[in-house]
């Protein structure tokens, strides 16, 4: 190469030298090797696209030359014989495919999973129910359908499984002619396998669910009726061990639920030495499935006023066997331990029994403290609130009391006319 001139006009040659490695100069192409038409030179690999009906389509990129012609003669072929297909389209046909047998694939007990996980996640759904569902799930619906696909679900199939449910002898009454285990696994599986449906999972677009077995009353009925005195109600807190016996009055006159009662600490008791104003706040529940403290049921947290004439019981009560501690339980055992559902339950049926009352449910002592708040003349709504209800529906029932509570008053008055 003539790079500069020197002083006497005369050309200096100076010979530029490049060296490159071997293997570096036997992939640079020449004019003699330069590279077919649709296929360039990518950091050190050969890129191959094809142009076809106005769109250029990239077949991939290859390490040899020999595998991007080869590449390239068979795309070329395709176009000439009508049967090319864009990689980018077979790519998505091939997850198209993938995402279809995984769909399709999709077991009862896969997409239970991913239903209760939805739920759990849902700030608006009551961890308790979602405990619940997952219990019924496991032991009642899993364990045998489980491993069958959801497009394989029929309805002859969970027909016959609930009829297999509701033939199962009762565990915790025995002799009784049926359990509760078929209509509770009955509204679980119809929400599950209606979830898969709005969302199409596992292929599901249909599902017709089977009539599904109605509740039925597992436990013997009260033949007084549900709701008790308030010299019953005194009878069965006496019929009570002393540790336990203020969750009798509890339910009855807060209208508290079970778990509530069990799910009560020191520090939801407030200005006790006030009877205008002591104050009991309804925060959590003693979850029996989930065997840990729950916020109560959705719609359930509340506060309410505790009735005076039940201070002076409850107030001996935290000093005798409630801990110093806020977060103590209220309703504990001797030494100040939790007390479990089926502990307090297994003393209540002793105390009802004992009581006089061998039907009367725990749950029923609830009922009497609504049913007597209605005679009051309570609200629709202020009923609502004490009992912790968010269906009007359910409330309505205790003004059943109050309309009695009208015909008697409505009969002496009757008598007071003189027409």
């Amino acid at each position: 190469m003539w790079a500069d001139v020197g002083s006497f006009g005369h050309p200096i040659c100076h010979r530029v030298v490049t060296r490159h490695r071997p293997a570096e100069v036997a992939s640079l192409p020449t004019k003699e090797s330069r590279l077919p038409r649709g296929i360039t030179l990518y950091r050190g690999r050969y890129r191959v696209r094809l142009h076809h009906e106005g769109t250029t389509h990239a077949l991939g990129v290859f390490e040899t030359l020999i595998d991007a012609r080869a590449a390239l003669d068979i795309a070329r072929a395709d176009v000439a014989r009508g049967l090319f297909v864009p990689p980018a389209e077979r790519r998505a046909a091939r997850k198209a495919d993938e995402v279809r047998a995984e769909a399709e694939g999709m077991t009862l007990r896969r997409w239970s999973e991913k239903w209760l996980a939805a739920l759990e996640a849902n700030p608006d759904r009551s961890q308790g129910t979602v405990v619940a569902y997952r219990s019924v799930l496991k032991n009642h619906v899993v364990p045998q359908l489980g491993e069958v696909r959801l497009v394989d679900l029929t309805t002859e199939l969970v027909a016959e499984h609930l009829a297999a449910l509701a033939a199962l002898p009762s565990k915790r009454h025995k002799g009784a002619r049926t359990n509760g285990i078929a209509p509770n696994a009955a509204i679980v599986l119809r929400s599950c396998i209606n979830a898969a449906v709005k969302s199409r999972a596992g292929g599901l677009e249909a599902f017709t669910f089977p009539e599904a077995p109605k509740h039925r009353r597992v436990r013997p009925e009260d033949e007084q009726g549900d709701v008790a005195s308030a010299e019953e109600v005194r009878a069965l807190g006496e019929a009570m061990p002393d540790h336990l016996r203020i969750a009798v009055p509890l339910a009855a006159w807060c209208a508290l639920r079970m778990g509530e009662v069990l799910g009560l600490q020191r520090r939801d008791l407030e200005r006790l030495d006030n009877p205008d104003r002591a104050t009991l706040h309804i925060r959590r529940q003693w979850n029996s499935q989930a065997k840990a403290l729950t916020p109560p049921k959705a719609g359930s947290t509340r506060s309410i006023a505790i009735p005076a004439a039940l201070l002076p019981a409850l107030t001996a009560h935290l000093s005798a066997y409630t801990g110093a501690e806020p977060i103590a339980a209220v309703v504990c055992g001797p030494r100040g331990n939790r007390v479990s559902q089926s502990t307090l339950d297994r003393y209540w049926r002793e105390a009802r029994d004992s009581a006089g009352r061998p039907g009367f449910h725990f749950h029923n002592l609830r009922h009497t403290g609504l049913s007597a708040y209605a005679v009051q003349g309570a609200t629709l709504a202020e009923l609502l609130h004490r009992g912790g209800h968010t269906d009007v529906t359910v409330a309505l029932r205790y003004q059943h009391a109050t309309a009695q509570r009208d015909r008697a008053l409505t009969e002496r008055l009757s008598k007071e006319i003189d027409l």
